[in-house]
């Protein structure tokens, strides 16, 4: 079972706080080092990282799924590092 949720929409800056959270609350080290790879928007100046069921973050757009303006390679669970 994922532990992903949707999506969250924000900054680079916002994207790398919200994986070093989850990766810090998970512990994850070993083979898994890090929650997840944010996204750059191919066109927009805006960045997506998968969101974690158990982590909540309140300055981001939470999406369930991302539009095809991610372009469709983009809306994959591939993201996921775990």
């Amino acid at each position: 079972m994922t532990s992903a949720d949707g999506y969250l929409i924000g900054t680079e800056a916002e994207c790398l706080a919200y994986d070093s959270a989850v990766t810090a609350g998970e512990g994850y080290n070993g083979t898994t080092t890090r929650w997840a790879e944010p996204r750059k928007h191919p066109v927009e100046d805006k960045w997506a990282i998968v969101k974690h069921k158990n982590y909540e973050e309140a300055t981001m757009e939470y999406v369930a799924e991302l539009d095809s303006t991610w372009t469709p390679d983009d809306i994959q669970d591939a993201e996921i590092v775990e």
